[in-house]
């Protein structure tokens, strides 16, 4: 967005939040109420998934009511959101190839102030497609069981899935496993509650899988009605984002490269949804985008092969 698109942009969205209705707001921008939706939108799912709004998933369509439901969390948002840290805001949201995932995990290694949780969290986002929050939940027991060994084919709790229902979580990728193992292997001598035993590598099972820089749970807080925020899983992945550089990356890459890696597997829109915890509108949101964004890839790799 051009700057005083933007700024418009964020004006359009404190008063929709406030509850001004689209078309008091198009005649007071002298646009179309059409125009006043979509720039509206595309700066709220900006905010959801560049900065992180309290209480909202980052991939929620952010209608009217969201917006006036969920009002101080967006303008708590909106004042930390920085547009350089945006690009959503300038082109369609991309998917990684390895290489690029490679990279991070690089420069991740060299930036990072905690490296070994940062490469673990990363591989863990992409080779099982769940969503932060439910990360951030996870336990040691739900990755190892009493003898230590790896839980290859786990279960996604219903407790801490955001669909409410217990759905598959595999931990089969070699990289993922070796890279959560480093991190696992720092922890024992120094984590709070550690047990003697050998049962759990020495770790407390009920224990986060994932904790903070200081050896602290994830800070975890449950809404009135049930839902489960945390602000830190989002803060580190935006970090670990920062690293590489790359536009468009976020969390929602790695659910756009899952439904794709099953399409290509020959999973159907239901089973895609099953196992990613997501309806089927959002699978075919997942796709679509997928789809325009490889296209275009394909598209850039035709032009550069043909230049002279």
């Amino acid at each position: 967005m051009e700057p005083a698109v933007l700024a418009s942009a964020q004006a359009m969205l404190r008063a929709v939040a406030a509850g001004i209705s689209y078309d008091h707001i198009a005649t007071a921008h002298g646009v179309a109420k059409s125009t006043v939706s979509v720039r509206v939108r595309r700066l709220a799912h900006t905010l959801q998934q560049i900065v992180g709004v309290l209480d909202v998933e980052e991939d929620a369509s952010p209608s009217a009511s969201l917006l006036r439901s969920h009002r101080h969390a967006y303008l708590e948002a909106l004042e930390h959101f920085r547009p350089s840290a945006a690009p959503m805001l300038h082109r369609a949201p991309a998917t990684l190839t390895p290489a690029q995932i490679d990279m991070l995990l690089m420069k991740i290694a060299r930036h990072s102030h905690c490296p070994l949780r940062d490469q673990a969290l990363l591989l863990v986002l992409f080779s099982t497609g769940a969503k932060p929050m439910e990360i951030a939940q996870l336990t040691v027991q739900d990755y190892l069981d009493a003898a230590g060994h790896v839980r290859r084919q786990s279960v996604l709790r219903a407790a801490i899935a955001s669909n409410g229902a217990d759905r598959p979580l595999p931990f089969d990728c070699a990289e993922t496993i070796s890279a959560i193992d480093a991190y696992l292997a720092e922890r024992p001598g120094a984590e709070p509650g550690t047990q003697d035993a050998a049962g759990f590598r020495g770790l407390d099972p009920v224990s986060g899988l994932f904790l903070s820089r200081d050896g602290r749970p994830l800070q975890v807080r449950h809404t009135r009605g049930g839902q489960a925020a945390c602000k830190e899983i989002h803060d580190i992945y935006r970090r670990i984002f920062s690293h590489g550089g790359l536009a468009g990356i976020n969390t929602a890459c790695a659910r756009r490269m899952a439904a794709l890696r099953m399409q290509a597997h020959g999973a159907s829109t239901r089973e895609i949804g099953d196992a990613l915890g997501l309806k089927r509108p959002a699978v075919l949101r997942l796709l679509k985008c997928a789809a325009a964004t490889q296209a275009t890839m394909r598209r850039q790799q035709g032009m550069r092969a043909r230049a002279p």
